[in-house]
């Protein structure tokens, strides 16, 4: 296996981009899609080895990653439907974390993408290897990273911020470490420049300075936090096996609610135009009141949040269906069956939904609301696909301040924070 060579169906010319679909039947009925007023907006085919399949999906900002069982993982620009790179990441059955993007302040960074045994980063839009590392700890989450800095949980229940540096290609640096009361398998979250939040099995909850782990606030639950933690402009929210979800303020972690549940939730919360969306196993699928902590609506049979329109929720049911909610108290509007569907990604971005067969193809559809996708604008995309987006309307005095530390020089260590979060 050479990692960070691009499969070599890639580059086979008509293989690249909007190729056709698989033979067979559709993975939802045309016929389906424009009753419930749908359309179908893209189609593709994600170029698999023989005998592999897909494994799982994730929408990050305008990446869509598909990852296989062989261990494969594929970039497609998620607007248009084109496939960006594909490149073999690990062996067969070994874990793949959800991909993320590293945020730098000149601009697109690459991603990062944990495994069972390796942190690898990868050019974001041309698929090549930048770094591979053995970080000499037990992987236990996905990794957030600042310009040249990674942070990820333990298995052994610490809490990391690893730095890199092009001088040093296979060493990963120990920036600090905290113990987090037991092991962190939630990915941690960075907002606000340099407000950094993660979340441990052990029910705890800590936010702290990403550039020193300065210690801010930290929330106890009264069970085991699995999912990942969520953010908007006016809390942080966090799913618990207490069978609770939690609102905290996210500047000094009070608490704003709490919204109890029949099961323990070992899945995240997904946030949106001020309402909260948590899967419940047995219970379906709840829309929140993102201020007041309310019920709002349920869908029994709903297992995820596929959209967020203007023409309604789009929900993914446990039986393979798609329904459209009313956005504000859950009338069913419309109904689609998607028997060939092996899974949905749950997009709070924009209305695309996005669905996949276990065969590689990938459909993206869309409520009537919106102008078809034009030729020019796949053309228009498909010349600038392996390149970062340029934005003119950024000036350099514009663009975000660097991530640096402000350590104090009278420490004897520099990267000792004034106030360690301890559990």
């Amino acid at each position: 296996m050479v990692l960070g060579t691009k499969l070599l169906c890639l580059v086979v010319a008509g293989v690249v981009g909007r190729t056709p679909p698989a033979a067979g039947s559709p993975l939802v009925s045309d016929v389906a899609l424009q009753q419930a007023g749908f359309i179908k907006f893209w189609e593709a085919q994600v170029p698999l080895a023989a005998g592999d399949s897909i494994r799982d999906a994730y929408l990050v900002d305008e990446a869509l990653y598909i990852t296989s069982e062989l261990g494969s993982i594929f970039s497609l620009q998620a607007d248009v439907g084109l496939v960006r790179w594909g490149t073999k990441l690990t062996e067969a059955d070994y874990r793949i974390y959800p991909p993320g993007h590293i945020q730098r302040s000149g601009g697109a960074g690459p991603v990062v993408i944990p495994t069972t045994t390796a942190i690898i980063i990868l050019d974001r839009f041309l698929g090549d290897l930048k770094y591979r590392f053995h970080p000499g700890m037990a992987i236990g989450s996905p990794a957030a990273g600042v310009d040249n800095t990674l942070f990820m949980g333990g298995a052994d229940g610490n809490f990391y911020a690893l730095s890199f540096s092009p001088l040093l290609p296979n060493q990963l640096m120990k920036r600090w470490e905290v113990y987090a009361g037991g092991p962190v398998t939630a990915a941690p979250l960075i907002y606000a420049g340099d407000a950094l939040v993660f979340a441990s099995l052990s029910g705890k909850v800590f936010s702290c300075r990403a550039s020193d782990k300065s210690f801010r606030w930290s929330f106890r639950t009264q069970g085991a936090i699995n999912g990942d933690p969520a953010v908007d402009d006016s809390g942080v929210y966090v799913a618990s096996a207490d069978r609770s979800l939690y609102k905290m303020d996210r500047e000094d972690g009070r608490l704003h609610w709490r919204a109890r549940f029949p099961r323990p939730l070992t899945e995240g919360p997904f946030v949106t135009a001020q309402m909260v969306y948590q899967f419940c196993q047995g219970h379906g699928l709840t829309a929140l009141d993102a201020v007041t902590g309310q019920e709002k609506w349920r869908v029994e049979d709903g297992r995820m949040l596929a959209a967020h329109t203007s023409g309604g929720d789009i929900v993914m049911t446990t039986t393979n269906l798609l329904r459209v909610v009313h956005h504000e108290h859950g009338e069913i509007l419309a109904t689609v069956e998607a028997p060939s569907v092996f899974k949905a990604v749950s997009n709070t971005r924009d209305g695309s939904v996005y669905l996949l067969g276990r065969d590689g193809r990938v459909l993206c559809v869309r409520l009537d609301d919106v102008p078809y996708l034009r030729q020019q604008q796949v053309m228009a995309a498909r010349q600038q696909l392996n390149r970062p987006p340029v934005d003119e309307s950024k000036s350099a005095d514009r663009l975000p301040k660097p991530f640096v530390s402000t350590p104090d020089p009278t420490e004897e260590d520099p990267l000792r924070s004034k106030k360690d979060i301890t559990p």
